[in-house]
């Protein structure tokens, strides 16, 4: 597996799955302010995530947003790149239906993240589309917490996505929440979602990783040493202070 780092395409969108309702991490929040703007001493989780967004050049972050919708509004305010985007239906509908939500919205090429990820923020240094891989998944080694999702692909292009690993002969990593995507993306995406006949129950990555199995490739862009973590519940979060911040504020 390779990165990519010849041939760049500029990426000057992003969107960030944020509508989801946190129920793991509640023992913290209090269900009082949603899971993304968890604080993490200096600035809430998902701060991180913009101001790396920022310094790699992305000018739209769109932020998909459903459970205490509210609590977001400020960083429209703060951020003059960000637009909040409701989801009515996040109860009830998976984060698919959030995601499908920009199909109107973005045509150009773009970056995708879950609002819940702490990462080193040059990554985007790295990571960027080539002409030979227009879309990529971010990967890294298996972190040592639970909640993994693990890959596997063939020759370099994604085929599925699983918390699982008894479903993966060979799991190769896991993904980090961090993919790029080539112009027109959204719109094949959502047309394909459309043919097999989805209900919004399901994830939004293991369609992907469907779409790429069937029709586009989506290619593993792998950084085994990624200094990164998911924040689903108290661990992670304990993980993020004592492991991951410590090296991005340093």
């Amino acid at each position: 597996m390779n990165t990519f780092i010849h041939d760049e395409m500029e990426i000057k969108t992003a969107i960030i799955l944020a509508a989801g309702k946190g129920t793991r991490l509640r023992s913290v929040t209090g269900d009082e302010i949603p899971k993304p703007l968890t604080p993490l001493k200096e600035q809430p989780l998902i701060e991180y995530s913009i101001q790396a967004l920022r310094s790699a050049g992305v000018q739209k972050i769109l932020i998909g947003c459903g459970h205490l919708l509210p609590e977001f509004n400020y960083l429209e305010k703060k951020y003059s790149e960000v637009e909040i985007v409701e989801n009515p239906f996040y109860d009830t509908r998976a984060s698919i239906y959030t995601l499908l939500m920009f199909e109107s919205l973005v045509d150009e090429p773009f970056y995708l993240l879950e609002a819940d990820i702490l990462f080193e923020p040059t990554i985007f240094e790295r990571f960027t589309p080539t002409d030979d891989n227009q879309n990529l998944i971010l990967t890294s080694a298996p972190l040592n917490l639970d909640d993994n999702v693990y890959f596997s692909s063939e020759a370099g292009r994604l085929t599925k996505l699983t918390k699982n690993a008894e479903k993966i002969v060979d799991p190769e990593g896991v993904m980090t929440g961090i993919w790029a995507f080539s112009a027109g993306f959204m719109k094949r995406f959502t047309t394909f979602c459309k043919q097999i006949n989805i209900d919004y129950s399901e994830d939004y990555e293991v369609l992907l990783a469907q779409y790429s199995s069937e029709q586009e490739a989506i290619s593993i862009a792998h950084f085994p040493e990624l200094n990164w973590c998911e924040i689903d519940n108290e661990d992670h979060l304990e993980f993020a202070l004592t492991d991951v911040l410590p090296k991005i504020i340093q």
